[in-house]
């Protein structure tokens, strides 16, 4: 049985702020992309300086470094499906067996090493930043 991933999406869903992704049941799936922070730099007390930074926040930043930081490829792929699914329920009610469905790695398939692939680009904002809506700061 297909999911329907337009009757799962949250209220919260938008499309102009996510990238659609190809997943391992061959449909289209929506990842959020990520905002852009600026964090000042302070200098004895005094603001000096800003860092721009891409972010979803403290979970998203280290679930990146826990998957950059991984050596085997079994412990890689549990970091970037666990990354996924971590991006996929900002947009979606999914179960823990959909997501073992969306996030099957089939090892040799094109198919799958490009949603691998395409998560972590949208992951770390290769594929920008949110655009703020009229009326955001």
């Amino acid at each position: 049985m297909m999911l329907d991933e337009f009757g799962l999406r949250l209220t919260n869903f938008d499309e102009d702020n996510s990238v659609p992704v190809v997943l391992a049941d061959g449909q289209l799936w929506w990842f959020p992309k990520p905002w852009l922070e600026i964090r000042p730099q302070f200098e004895g007390g005094r603001a000096t300086g800003n860092v721009n930074v891409l972010t979803y926040g403290p979970e998203i930043d280290a679930l990146l470094a826990a998957q950059a930081g991984c050596e085997e490829f079994e412990e890689q792929m549990v970091a970037v499906a666990s990354l996924a699914a971590y991006l996929l329920q900002w947009h979606y009610v999914l179960t823990d067996p959909d997501l073992d469905l969306l996030l099957a790695y089939r090892v040799g398939d094109a198919a799958s090493q490009a949603w691998v692939a395409r998560v972590i680009e949208i992951a770390t904002g290769h594929s920008g930043p949110k655009r703020p809506r009229a009326g955001d700061a």
